[in-house]
Order: structure tokens, then C-alpha cells, then sequence
């Protein structure tokens, strides 16, 4: 009996936690749903405040997604390692032809484009 009343105070103590966490991400005003898993406050965040929107965010992957698209389809009897490396370079272009003030490091673009390669359709199937 006291094991039962045991469960039923923790199940209580977790829902009350994770109410409070939402009201702590709504009293600070995140949105979930626009953060797009971190892209714009973590890997973003060399662009500047006015250039982190969501519909710039939005282009930005889109226009990686496609660079590694075009490097899967073109390129893919090369090795891996290879396809990563010209699909980070076609990629930093793309990205400075969107013509925003702040420049995204490099180490943004590896990630997206690892990220990109992760959920795109493999055409190599060796792994490294």
C-alpha cells in the first residue's frame, strides 16, 4: 500500500515538473517549435539579431539541404569524406550569395551539412 502511494506522489512531483518547465519556457517567451532544435540561438549564432528569423533560417537550410542534395547526386562513387568536404565548400558559397551582414562560420556549415547528410537518402554505401 505505502509503495503504491510512493508511485502516486512521484507521478504527481513529475507532472508538476513539467508544468513548471513550460511555464518557464513561456515566461521566457522560447518557441519550440520556431527554434528548429537549436539552429538559431546555438549553430546560428554568428548571424546578427535582425538575420536569425525564422523564414531566413529557413532558406539557410534549405540552401544547404540542396548543395548536399546536388553533392549526393553528382558525386556519389566518390568517398565520403570527399562528398563532406566540396559539399562544405559549395555550401559556404551558397550561403554568401544570401548576402547577410554576419558571415556563418564554418563550423556551422560542417554541422548542417552533417545534419543535411543525415537525413537525406544515402547513395554511398561504404561507411567511414
Amino acid at each position: 500500500m505505502v509503495e503504491i502511494i510512493i508511485q502516486y506522489i512521484l507521478i504527481l512531483l513529475l507532472v508538476i515538473g513539467l508544468g513548471y518547465l513550460v511555464y518557464l519556457l513561456k515566461d521566457n517567451e522560447v518557441n519550440i517549435v520556431d527554434d528548429y532544435y537549436g539552429l538559431n540561438y546555438v549553430i546560428l549564432g554568428s548571424l546578427s539579431e535582425g538575420e536569425s528569423t525564422a523564414e531566413n533560417v529557413k532558406q539557410i537550410i534549405r540552401t544547404i539541404s540542396q548543395t548536399v542534395e546536388y553533392v549526393e547526386t553528382n558525386y556519389s562513387c566518390e568517398d565520403n569524406k570527399f562528398k563532406e568536404e566540396k559539399a562544405i565548400k559549395m555550401a559556404k558559397n551558397a550561403t554568401n550569395l544570401l548576402c547577410f551582414q554576419g558571415n556563418i562560420d564554418d563550423e556551422s556549415i560542417k554541422y548542417l551539412v552533417r545534419l543535411a547528410v543525415a537525413l537525406s537518402t544515402s547513395t554511398n554505401n561504404t561507411i567511414d
